[in-house]
């Protein structure tokens, strides 16, 4: 493909990336501000509910009933709502989504001005950004409806931003005293290495994390709009001094759901094993190019070795014994 034409197209695609971050951010604070309103709102219901159970009980009042009951509601079911769509959660997504968009945009503009015989074929980059940004728009959906992202999935994966790897495509062997474009035997087998433990260690620990922020999320996301229901259903019963300490019980609950922010920290954790999980399908998918098309071995694993959060040309790029790959997070 001609290099003007390539320029030309990575220029447009550049345009659409900045876009996407745009988007995204500006979601983010829109639903970071869903978050705010909601908790202030579900507090100014709780409160007069308790208040007015409370009283009610000391003085019996009709009134005060129906206030309680119908303020009991109201908090009930916008606890409810939360619990459906976790906006700390979604606020998180777009937050990811745009820093992901932001890494790719940088990412194409420092390859571009990389010598050609030092980066990979052009067009095979080009392929792999735009299967990029398809994954991303995937994992990180705009819309809250229909394609919105499980919040309580029952099986936890690393959210994927980037492209399929072609695992039909064999690994490229590399011959012991070959030195083409930089790619050695004791490289391939170092990447080899560290890709190794990033699928054994690294992603499954966040994955595990993950899991363990859903479960506490999903109990607490149940427990605050269950006592409030319960809450209203003793004042219907005629037990308003009970009901006052379940509303204050249920209001504790989602307070401790909006400081804790577990949906948020799902989605960090979530987006830790996919980052790992990303730059070992980048380990895996440059092994199977030929050498040739490849970018150069010494700058390929310095990128390697600092997504880990790791020191460039350092040999071996994971020291023997670790545990991990990664010590970025």
């Amino acid at each position: 493909m001609p290099a003007q034409r390539i320029v030309s197209q990575f220029e447009a695609l550049s345009v659409l990336v900045s876009d996407r971050v745009e988007m995204h951010s500006i979601l983010a604070l829109q639903r970071d501000n869903w978050n705010r309103l909601f908790h202030n709102t579900i507090t100014m219901a709780s409160v007069p509910a308790a208040t007015a159970s409370a009283v009610n009980g000391a003085l019996p009042a009709s009134g005060l009933r129906v206030v309680a009951i119908i303020l009991g509601m109201g908090a009930a079911a916008l606890m409810a709502l939360v619990s459906k769509f976790q906006p700390s959660q979604l606020a998180e997504e777009q937050r990811h989504a745009a820093r992901f968009f932001k890494r790719l945009g940088a990412d194409m503009e420092a390859t571009l001005q990389v010598d050609p015989r030092l980066r990979e074929d052009a067009s095979l980059y080009w392929e792999q950004s735009i299967g990029t940004v398809h994954a991303l728009d995937r994992a990180f959906p705009l819309p809250l409806t229909p394609i919105m992202v499980e919040k309580f999935p029952e099986q936890v994966h690393p959210s994927k931003i980037s492209g399929d790897v072609d695992l039909a495509r064999p690994e490229v062997e590399v011959s012991q005293h070959s030195h083409k474009n930089g790619w050695t035997w004791s490289a391939v087998e170092d990447l080899k290495r560290t890709a190794q433990l990033l699928r054994t260690s690294d992603i499954p620990e966040y994955i595990s994390m993950a899991n363990n922020a859903k479960i506490i999320n999903l109990i607490l996301s149940i427990t605050s709009p269950m006592f409030a229901t319960a809450g209203v259903v003793l004042n219907m019963a005629g037990c308003p001094s009970v009901a006052a300490a379940v509303t204050v019980g249920s209001l504790f609950a989602h307070t401790l759901t909006h400081a804790l922010q577990m949906g948020a920290v799902f989605e960090v954790y979530r987006n830790c094993a996919g980052y790992y999980a990303d730059v070992e399908k980048s380990i895996e998918q440059t092994l199977r190019l030929p050498v040739e098309q490849r970018e150069d071995a010494t700058i390929f694993q310095q990128k390697i070795s600092m997504s880990l959060g790791r020191r460039p040309a350092v040999t071996p790029m994971v020291p023997v014994g670790a545990k991990t790959a990664g010590v970025l997070f």
